[in-house]
């Protein structure tokens, strides 16, 4: 299937493949729920697959997939993103979503604007400072 060019539109059920951290890196980002920001634009909740991120705590010593990620409209147009398919949303991503949601009301969480790589860079080394 050839990969379709960004989409000025975008909504659950989306599956698109990003710019990776390297050439071997080629992060799927899916779409499970899309939130209208209080100031204006939407909020992006997706699960990203096909990673590999270095956690010492993680079995293998890295984690190969995050189950939520709030991210905004610049971090695909940022990832050089390509659309996929279309999929079911994951899941997985409920119990994140329901932990970012009380901390963002509360005024102590946002939401990522910056490239897929660079998001799981930040992760990275938030995984890393965890075990020192």
């Amino acid at each position: 299937m050839t990969a379709q060019p960004l989409s000025p539109e975008f909504a659950a059920g989306q599956l698109w493949r990003c710019k990776g951290r390297n050439p071997a890196e080629a992060p799927l980002v899916l779409i499970n729920r899309v939130d209208q920001h209080p100031l204006g634009g939407e909020i992006y909740h997706v699960s990203i697959t096909g990673v590999q991120i270095r956690s010492p705590a993680a079995p293998g010593g890295f984690v190969t997939a995050l189950p939520h990620i709030p991210v905004i409209r610049q971090t695909f147009e940022r990832s050089e993103a390509e659309f996929v398919r279309l999929q079911e949303p994951d899941s997985a991503y409920l119990e994140g979503y329901a932990q970012w949601k009380s901390e963002f009301e509360a005024g102590t969480a946002g939401s990522f604007g910056v490239a897929i790589s660079e998001v799981l860079d930040f992760i990275e080394s938030a995984l890393a400072s965890r075990s020192a």
